[in-house]
C-alpha cells in the first residue's frame, strides 16, 4: 500500500506553485467502441507517467469532480482525498477529525477509459488533498489539491483566472498524433497560480488539433497535459472549466457546418470535468452552467451551432441555435445573481473576422431578450485574439446598460506586440452593492489594465416613452 501521508504532501508541495483545491467520481459521455480499436497510450507518454492528469473540475460547497486517464487499462483507479483545513467553524465549535474519503472506478472502453471521480459530502470553504493511483501499482500515483466553493447563499469574495489561446499545435501523420508547435508551453501559468484563483475558467484554442478527428483530438489532449508541464500543474491544483473555440473544435474559424463534429463534441466531454447540464441534457453541444459565490456562470457553445461567418445577414444567421439562446435566455430570466457571467471563445466586437459583430441580428435578439425579461448584471467573457482586454460596450437597444468584456487571449499565443497574458475577476457579494473587478496581468506579472463595475451599474431601464 503506498504511502498515503508521502502522497499528500507531494499534493501540498504541488499547490505551493499557487492555485486552489478541490474532489470528484462520474463517467464521461458513451463512445463507440471501434473508436478505440488497437488505441495504445504512446510510449513516451508512458515511459513518462502511467497517469494523465489529475484534472480537477467543477467544484460546490460539498463536491468536487476530479478527471483522470490511464490509457486503454481496466483495472480500477482509486482516489484518496483528505481534507486539510476549513475557514469555516462547525455550529457547536467543534471541528472533527479531519475528512477522508476513498473512490474507485473502473475505466470502461465505451469512455476511452477516462474517470471522472464525483466526490460528495464535502465541506464549503475546506482545502483538501487528493491522490490518485492505479491499483495494480501503488507506485503509480498522482496528487493534487483543492477547495470546495463557499456555503450556497452566503455573501463572499473570491477570484478566478481566465485564460485562452494557449496549446501546442498537433497534426496527425500515418494514424500517430505529434507536436508541430510547442512554443505555447511558456511559464506564465505559474504568474496565473500566483494569483491563487478559486478556479479559472480556459475559454478556447485549448490545443490547436484544427481537427474533429476523435483519435488525433484525444491525442492532441493527452499529448499537452504531459508535454505542457506549467499547464498540468494548475488543473492539478486550480479548479477548471472549459469551453472550446475553433482550434480546438474544428479548423480555423469552423462552424456548425463541419464535418465530424458529433466527434469533436464526444472528445470534449471526456476530457473535461464540467458541470453537467441540468435542462435540456438530451441537447447537443457543450452549453451548461454553474454558480460559485452567489454569481452564476454560463458555458456558452460558439461553434457547434453557429451559421458560417458569410451566411447571409438576417434572423436565419445564428450565432448560438435556437435550442442555445432559449436555454439561455431562460436560465438568465431564473438567476437571481447580481453578475451573470456568459463565457464563450468568440469576441463581441473586438475581432473583425470571426466574433459576435458579424452576427448583428443575433447581437440584437439577444440584447432584446435580455430587455425583455429586465435581466440585469449580464457581462462577458472571452478569447480568441491573441491579446488581452477590458472593454465596455455601450446599450445595443433600448433599455439596455453597458456591457462589460473580459478579453483573456494569448497566454500562449500572442501578436508580436501583445505580450503573454492572461485576466483575472474578483466579485465581492458581500457589499449592498455587489462589485466585480477584473486586471489583465501580462507575461512578467505586471498588471497593465484595471476596471470595476457594480451591480447597480447594470440595471435594465425603462426606455423614455415606454408606459410600462
Amino acid at each position: 500500500m503506498i504511502n498515503y501521508s508521502s502522497t499528500l504532501r507531494r499534493g501540498v508541495r504541488l499547490a505551493a506553485l499557487g492555485g486552489c483545491l478541490l474532489t470528484g467520481a462520474r463517467a464521461p459521455a458513451t463512445l463507440a467502441e471501434a473508436r478505440e480499436a488497437n488505441y495504445q497510450l504512446y510510449k513516451e507518454i508512458e515511459g513518462e507517467r502511467k497517469i494523465i492528469g489529475p484534472l480537477v473540475g467543477h467544484v460546490t460547497d460539498t463536491t468536487a469532480s476530479i478527471w483522470a486517464y490511464a490509457g486503454p487499462r481496466t483495472t480500477p483507479l482509486i482516489l484518496e482525498v483528505e481534507e486539510l483545513e476549513s475557514k469555516r467553524r462547525s455550529a457547536d465549535g467543534e471541528q472533527g477529525p479531519p475528512q477522508k474519503l476513498r473512490l474507485d472506478a473502473t475505466p470502461n472502453a465505451d469512455e476511452h477509459h477516462a474517470v471522472e471521480f464525483q466526490v460528495t459530502g464535502l465541506k464549503p470553504e475546506t482545502r483538501y488533498a487528493f491522490a490518485v493511483r492505479l491499483a495494480e501499482d501503488d507506485e503509480s500515483t498522482e496528487a493534487g489539491l483543492f477547495a470546495t466553493a463557499p456555503a450556497a447563499g452566503e455573501g463572499s469574495k473570491f477570484k478566478l483566472a481566465v485564460a485562452s489561446c494557449f496549446g501546442g499545435a498537433y497534426r496527425r501523420e500515418d494514424g500517430k498524433t505529434r507536436e508541430v508547435r510547442g512554443e505555447y508551453h511558456n511559464d506564465s501559468w505559474h504568474l496565473l497560480m500566483d494569483e491563487r484563483p478559486d478556479f479559472q475558467l480556459i475559454i478556447g484554442d485549448n490545443v490547436y488539433a484544427d481537427s474533429t478527428d476523435y483519435n488525433h483530438l484525444w491525442d492532441a489532449y493527452t499529448l499537452e497535459r504531459v508535454k505542457n508541464r506549467p499547464f498540468a500543474a494548475a488543473v492539478r491544483t486550480i479548479p477548471t472549466y472549459a469551453v472550446w473555440d475553433d482550434h480546438d473544435y474544428g479548423p480555423n474559424n469552423s462552424d456548425g457546418t463541419a464535418q465530424g463534429k458529433e466527434d469533436s463534441l464526444a472528445v470534449f466531454k471526456e476530457v473535461f470535468a464540467n458541470p453537467p447540464r441540468e435542462h435540456g441534457a438530451e441537447k447537443p453541444g457543450i452549453y451548461t452552467k454553474f454558480s460559485y459565490g452567489g454569481i452564476d456562470f454560463f458555458l456558452l457553445d460558439g461553434r457547434y451551432f453557429r451559421s458560417p461567418n458569410d451566411a447571409k445577414p438576417g434572423p436565419d444567421k445564428t450565432f448560438l441555435g435556437k435550442d442555445q439562446l432559449d436555454w439561455l435566455v431562460e436560465e438568465l430570466k431564473a438567476s437571481k445573481a447580481p453578475f451573470k457571467v456568459l463565457v464563450c471563445g468568440s469576441t463581441w466586437e473586438a475581432s473583425r473576422s470571426d466574433g459576435w459583430r458579424l452576427f448583428r441580428h443575433a447581437q440584437r435578439e439577444l440584447w432584446d431578450r435580455i430587455v425583455k425579461n429586465n435581466v440585469n448584471g449580464v457581462m462577458y467573457v472571452s478569447g480568441d485574439i491573441h491579446r488581452c482586454d477590458l472593454q465596455m460596450h455601450q446599450p445595443e437597444v433600448g433599455g439596455a446598460y453597458p456591457m462589460p468584456e473580459v478579453i483573456s487571449s494569448g497566454l500562449g499565443s500572442h501578436g508580436e506586440h501583445d505580450p503573454m497574458g492572461f485576466a483575472t475577476i474578483e466579485f465581492d457579494t458581500t457589499l449592498a452593492d455587489p462589485m466585480m473587478t477584473a486586471r489583465v496581468i501580462d507575461g512578467t506579472g505586471l498588471e497593465t489594465v484595471k476596471r470595476q463595475v457594480r451591480a447597480s451599474d447594470m440595471q435594465v431601464r425603462t426606455p423614455a416613452g415606454d408606459s410600462h
